[in-house]
């Protein structure tokens, strides 16, 4: 507890978005290990993919959706939903992740299934604590993107349970036969639910409020409508698609799919881009963020067409890896260090001096640093496109221009809370960065 929040009497709160930072180192020395020595480490593509959806995505998303759903259902400070039991839930996931994926590094099946179901029976708990917040605000003008989150929550949970299936016809030797043929077809199912149903439904009901405040401007009037309608049209197509994928109908998958995408362009993307013709993206914050929409787009169109083409699931599976890749490093990894990159030095607070370094800090040769990282990714999709083979120089400079962006992120938060400016001994509280949009937004 830091001497101000000592004297202001603020309750001491475990910063757990800390062990999120870990998990971006984590992802980086993993992802570098693949690159440069494949044999390094075990299991090294399913260490490499969940790294960065669990350990580094998905923590993010607890912790945010949170913040966000306190900061728009106004919930009272004490509330020990966004607080306390917010803290456990991010203890005993992190507890839960780092056992699945030592279980997974020995082959027991065991282990894994425990981990996945704890993993499960979190996200469970996320969701329904999620549902009763909702509940209890029903008059909040902003409830409706909860749902968001609470119908994100429902599909990591069904990931989790196809992860037990999955973990079975891998390591078990007694796996039934019908499960080997239908493997392929539920590691889609299990990729589609989790990256595209919890990742990309979390995002989604995040740039209702935040992608116009990035943008410094007004949320669109007809922004919270048009994301209430658009919300079933996507569960149905994240669900068609996994459900084509489990059952062995691979244009299934890029119907479900073209439907997400039609939705999230048409519900969210549409009066995001109407706000924004009155402030486009100037800031890093804002072209990352825009950059990484827009290869969130390229990755979701090609996945899709290689379904309508593929034969089965084990030729979509291999056509949609490469992808898969892209969409994560250069659409959904683009979006978090964007909203990372606003957020952060907004929440740290400290008054207006200080929230200046953070950013300053931030956006240290930003147009560089965007150029660098878009340019390897449009190569690296250039090369998937034609079948280069080794592409592994351009996931160095992808890399790089990650590792910058974690590194100048723990110097712009040492730089900020240097700047910090204490009045009578409190310093200044944090600001609540999903709030402006809702009083600018007033017709």
């Amino acid at each position: 507890m830091t001497g101000s929040e000592r004297r202001s009497g603020r309750p001491r709160r475990l910063r757990t978005d800390r062990l999120t930072t870990v998990w971006m180192l984590g992802a980086l020395v993993t992802s570098a290990l693949v690159l440069t020595s494949r044999g390094t480490l075990p299991e090294p593509l399913w260490t490499s993919v969940h790294v960065v959806t669990l350990g580094v995505l998905t923590s993010s998303v607890l912790q945010w959706s949170w913040y966000f759903t306190r900061a728009l259902l106004h919930l009272p400070a004490e509330d020990r939903r966004s607080g306390r039991d917010v803290t456990i839930r991010m203890l005993t996931f992190h507890i839960a992740l780092v056992g699945l994926v030592a279980a997974m590094w020995t082959g027991q099946v065991l282990g894994t299934i425990a981990g996945a179901g704890a993993t499960g029976a979190v996200i469970a708990w996320h969701g329904l604590a999620l549902v009763r917040a909702a509940r209890a605000r029903l008059g909040g003008r902003f409830a409706a993107v909860v749902h968001y989150y609470v119908a994100a929550a429902a599909f990591l949970v069904a990931g989790c349970l196809l992860a037990g299936f999955l973990t079975v016809a891998m390591f078990s030797a007694e796996a039934p036969g019908w499960l080997l043929t239908a493997r392929d077809g539920l590691t889609l199912a299990h990729a589609l639910v989790n990256l595209g149903g919890w990742i990309g439904l979390s995002i989604t009901g995040t740039l209702v409020t935040l992608g116009p405040t990035i943008l410094r401007t007004r949320i669109d009037p007809r922004a919270l409508g048009d994301a209430v309608t658009a919300l079933p049209i996507l569960i149905v197509g994240i669900g068609v698609a996994a459900t084509a994928a489990a059952v062995g109908w691979m244009p299934g998958v890029g119907i479900g799919l073209l439907g997400f995408a039609s939705a999230a362009t048409v519900g969210v993307g549409v009066p995001l881009t109407r706000a924004a013709r009155t402030a486009g993206p100037t800031s890093f914050a804002g072209w990352t963020l825009g950059s990484g929409l827009a290869w969130t787009g390229v990755g979701i169109a090609a996945i899709a067409g290689n379904a309508f083409v593929a034969a089965d699931a084990t030729t979509l599976r291999d056509a949609t890896l490469p992808w898969l890749a892209l969409l994560g490093a250069g659409g959904v990894l683009q979006v978090l260090v964007g909203a990372l990159s606003y957020l952060m030095p907004v929440v740290i607070g400290g008054g207006p001096v200080a929230v200046r370094a953070g950013m300053a800090t931030l956006e240290t040769a930003w147009p560089a640093r965007t150029a660098l990282r878009n340019t390897a990714l449009a190569l690296l999709a250039v090369g998937t496109a034609v079948g280069v083979e080794e592409p592994a120089p351009w996931w160095g400079l992808v890399l790089v221009a990650y590792g910058v962006d974690v590194a100048l992120m723990a110097r712009a938060g040492m730089r900020q809370s240097r700047a910090r400016r204490p009045v009578a001994g409190i310093a200044p509280p944090p600001r609540s960065p999903v709030l402006m949009p809702t009083h600018r937004s007033t017709p």
